[in-house]
């Protein structure tokens, strides 16, 4: 009888429950990150190096091959020394650890409630849709997905799983007692993608180019973003916006461009850089030799490409071709056309396949994903217990260390599963049902 009251209430309440739950997790981060830094050693890793690259900087030294630090030189671009610059003013010069912490902690706050946001934006959306297929009495509803015929798929994101946002003792670590610049290139990156999905598309691109700006790995979701904005605006309103990426790229560069520009591009932008193999986290059950091949690279690159086409045909198919996705683009003057969730999953899936088959993996990686997993999980037709399995086995690979071939065994297989499942899974519906409905009446007209 419990039940029956409190199910009904749950789903006819999604919302209200959603903002209820980010205000108590809000406040619980709010004293877990105080706590983390009050009783929990601060570990040196690279913060040292960030201060003392950003102090070469600031002696007026714009060559980027002349940019060192204990660690090595800076490989990161332009805006990492920017940001690192002001955080090293705001902290006596790099040396208040302790203030540095707390500023780390507060950007792991910022950056949640963001994700909140995006969180909250894909909850409304799912909600709205379930009320118009419970009044229209035509929907077959599973635990993640409503399925009203075979050409519309919508999904059902629940409001509970923001939870599973706020559990991960890596997560933690990497802000308030690493304090790596991942955390700075994440945190523009989900504003960027916030404001995406909210029709600010221009804006969007420019914090999206900032996040590069910072850290390049940002550039694993650059192939969903030209899709998405080739599906919104056509090939020639995608073209301003790709400038405006470049344009921010260009300015930050420019006192490096004009000194060295090679020694600048082949710096910040290393594709070729040899990572080590004793911090990667998802290639221990590989031997070093095969680790350190270049073949290997160059094996992993191709499969990464080749699944991002696979993911690309699977999109295009549902769209009934790429020359319908450009023709409707080019004919679209709504920028909210596309729905939130259907952003969503293309941006998280095609990151997922790059963090999937990245040539290795270090411990503030996790970052890059960790994020989109409850979403990318409640995508599929997982029931509840293999969800938080695969969360807890992403958990146990991540905070194992150093890495074993079990654990980088089981984090492979366990993303690689989920990226085999998200492919098999229905297309859903690229727009939101409103402006589906308005594209219906156009085509009758």
């Amino acid at each position: 009888m419990i039940e029956n009251k409190v199910l009904p209430f749950i789903k006819n309440n999604q919302i209200k429950l959603f903002y209820t739950l980010v205000s108590f997790l809000m406040i619980y981060e709010l004293c877990i990150n105080k706590i983390i830094i009050d009783f929990v050693k601060y570990t040196e890793i690279d913060w040292s190096t960030y201060v003392q690259q950003v102090e070469v900087f600031l002696k007026g030294i714009y060559d980027y091959t002349k940019i060192e630090g204990d660690t090595g030189p800076c490989v990161y671009p332009a805006g990492h020394l920017y940001v690192f610059s002001l955080l090293y003013n705001w902290t006596e010069n790099g040396l208040n650890i302790l203030k540095a912490q707390y500023i780390f902690a507060g950007i792991y706050i910022l950056l949640t409630f963001i994700v909140f946001l995006i969180y909250g934006e894909s909850i409304k959306e799912s909600d709205k849709q379930s009320k118009i297929t419970t009044t229209a009495a035509a929907t077959t509803v599973t635990t993640t997905i409503t399925n009203n015929n075979n050409n519309n798929v919508f999904l059902k994101i629940p409001f509970y799983i923001i939870i599973f946002l706020c559990l991960s003792k890596r997560i933690h670590s990497i802000f308030a007692l690493r304090m790596f610049n991942d955390c700075i290139s994440m945190l523009l990156f989900y504003i960027s993608l916030y404001l995406i999905i909210k029709g600010r598309w221009n804006l969007g691109c420019f914090f999206f180019s900032c996040s590069v700006s910072v850290k390049m790995n940002v550039l694993l979701y650059s192939p969903a973003l030209l899709f998405l904005m080739l599906a919104t605006f056509g090939f020639w309103r995608t073209i301003p916006k790709l400038m405006i990426c470049g344009f921010v790229q260009v300015l930050l560069a420019v006192p490096f461009l004009l000194v060295n520009p090679q020694g600048y591009l082949l710096r910040a932008f290393e594709f070729s850089r040899q990572f080590l193999y004793k911090w990667t986290v998802n290639w221990r059950f590989i031997p070093e030799e095969l680790f350190l091949n270049k073949s290997w690279a160059l094996f992993l690159l191709t499969v990464h490409l080749f699944f991002i086409f696979l993911f690309y045909l699977k999109y295009i198919k549902k769209e009934g071709g790429i020359s319908n996705i450009l023709k409707r683009g080019s004919n679209n003057e709504n920028s909210k056309l596309l729905s939130v969730n259907y952003i969503l999953l293309v941006m998280f899936t095609i990151n997922l396949i790059g963090v999937t088959f990245s040539r290795s993996l270090h411990y503030q990686f996790y970052l890059w994903y960790f994020h989109t997993l409850p979403f990318l999980l409640w995508s599929t037709n997982y029931n509840l217990f293999l969800k938080i399995g695969f969360l807890g086995i992403t958990e146990y690979a991540w905070n194992t260390y150093p890495s074993t071939s079990t654990s980088s065994l089981m984090l492979f297989i366990s993303n690689f599963i989920l990226l085999v499942q998200l492919y098999l899974q229905p297309t859903i519906n690229s727009l939101k049902e409103n402006n589906s409905s308005n594209l219906k009446k156009q085509k009758t007209k």
